[in-house]
């Protein structure tokens, strides 16, 4: 009877661990094309951030800053994806996840997946505060909880990626914390890396991601890898989870 009951509880973790499915979302604040940054300006970075989506395979990508012409630079070279929104443009890997909907509010596209292998729905919501001013943030993420709370009405579990120009701790920040898990602080395996580097003049944590309805993170990263042999692919670094339905 104890070896068949022992058999059964293996059996049972076996199929739960079968069945787990990790998703793979990146946050990556780009730095428009606009901005003069010399020997970072775009026209130098373009083929390392390609390099970095080519290497990290992600199922969704929120892309904050970008305009147009980086938009359809990546759509160009990356056919298995295709994107949705402006300057808080996300960006899905179509051979693993597909689109329900999506839309636009202020500061955020969001967008409704279905994950192709295991059938289940997911809300991610994209966040650019970059032209936000500062006293105005608060209300900002306020506004960003109430319509994802407003979408989100089957209680799906969902994604927040950011550039939320905040440090961790910032009052701006506080309904969000209390609401969801911020994955840099949840995850199991993560680091402190400062996600800001304004070119290698600082290091200081801008960028979040936060998640609700998942039953793990077992990754956060800040992507501070080379490419192209640049140290920096932009002036954020970009951000890696690992989620698990």
């Amino acid at each position: 009877m104890k070896r068949t009951l022992t058999t059964i509880i293996a059996a049972m973790l076996l199929s739960l661990a079968l069945n787990a499915q990790d998703l793979k979302v990146i946050s990556y604040n780009i730095r428009n094309s606009q901005e003069k940054d010399g020997t970072n300006s775009w026209v130098y970075r373009y083929a390392a951030s390609a390099e970095m989506i080519q290497d990290q395979k992600a199922d969704v990508i929120g892309l904050q800053e970008a305009l147009s012409d980086q938009v359809r630079f990546f759509e160009q070279n990356f056919k298995d994806y295709k994107w949705a929104g402006e300057s808080a443009t996300i960006l899905w890997n179509k051979k693993t996840v597909t689109l329900q909907k999506s839309g636009s509010f202020d500061v955020a596209t969001w967008a409704l997946f279905k994950d192709k292998e295991t059938g289940r729905k997911f809300y991610v919501v994209n966040v650019d505060l970059d032209k936000t001013p500062a006293e105005e943030r608060k209300a900002a993420v306020a506004q960003v909880i109430e319509r994802t709370e407003a979408l989100n009405k089957e209680s799906l579990p969902v994604v927040i990626t950011g550039g939320f120009f905040m440090k961790p701790g910032d009052a701006a920040l506080a309904d969000l914390d209390s609401k969801m898990m911020n994955a840099r602080k949840s995850a199991e395996k993560t680091d402190n890396t400062g996600t800001y580097n304004n070119w290698g003049k600082t290091s200081e944590i801008r960028d979040h991601i936060y998640y609700a309805g998942f039953t793990a993170c077992p990754e956060y990263q800040t992507i501070t890898k080379k490419y192209t042999d640049r140290k920096f692919i932009s002036d954020h670094f970009p951000l890696m989870v690992q989620l698990t339905f």
